[in-house]
């Protein structure tokens, strides 16, 4: 009888093996098909990124006026951020250095209806000497402006005191005003450019100190936080608690006291 046990025994044995083989085949199969539904996912949520950046920058090109905006939805799933009615974080670019015009923003909650304000928003934006002279600001002011390193040099009539309206270059100093809706221009030098007379203006310095409405030419709730000018250029960092999403709100501009 032991030698019919253990032949029984053995017989056995090779179809424990053939279920184990079988079990594995199944597990591998099933490892494969769940790799399969990941990658569909991450096709899936490149796919869904693309749109969403796509329909983002026609947006803000048609609200603002901006050429060649680029926007960058950023997070891992944004087929997850969707499911949730809003996206973590968003960068909008529009130009590239050299071009006239180079702006560069952070978006924070962004409603993926488009509807409704965004979370708070950062950006920088750098305009070149063409720009900054076509502001209606500027105009409206009949000046000039001439960008110089942490100076800048302007040119307008001014009623100075037993002469009488004469033209005047004054080199001047910018800073932030108004809590970031002005630029204010502290004089260092003036002189009269056109004509022979050597007049110490100096004492009349203060006379010459102007400002320019920076709010007018932004979103009602964006401010001026830092100002950088260099020679040829300026650059301004921007800063809001939250931004209108539609081309209506976008357009209404800031005031500045």
């Amino acid at each position: 009888m032991s030698d019919e046990s253990d032949s029984d025994f053995f017989e056995a044995r090779p179809v424990e093996r053939r279920r184990l083989r079988s079990a594995g085949a199944g597990l591998f199969i099933l490892v494969g098909v769940l790799v399969g539904l990941a990658v569909l996912a991450v096709i899936a949520d490149v796919v869904v990124r693309s749109v969403v950046e796509s329909r983002a920058a026609a947006e803000v090109q048609t609200s603002t006026g901006l050429d060649d905006v680029e926007v960058e939805v950023h997070g891992t799933s944004v087929l997850w951020q969707i499911a949730h009615g809003s996206l973590d974080d968003v960068t909008l670019t529009s130009g590239v250095e050299g071009d006239p015009v180079v702006v560069h923003v952070d978006v924070a909650d962004v409603p993926t209806s488009l509807e409704g304000d965004s979370g708070p928003v950062t950006g920088t934006i750098t305009a070149d000497q063409a720009t900054v002279d076509g502001l209606e600001a500027l105009r409206q002011q009949g000046a000039s402006l001439a960008l110089g390193d942490d100076a800048v040099t302007y040119s307008r009539s001014f009623s100075v005191p037993i002469i009488g309206d004469v033209p005047v270059a004054v080199t001047a100093v910018p800073s932030l005003s108004d809590d970031g809706r002005s630029v204010s221009f502290a004089p260092t030098t003036a002189s009269l450019p056109d004509t022979s007379l050597q007049i110490d203006l100096t004492p009349f310095l203060g006379d010459f100190a102007t400002s320019v409405c920076l709010a007018e030419q932004l979103p009602a709730s964006v401010t001026a936080t830092a100002l950088d000018v260099r020679s040829g250029e300026v650059t301004v960092d921007l800063s809001s608690p939250g931004l209108p999403l539609t081309s209506s709100a976008l357009a209404e501009k800031g005031t500045c006291s």
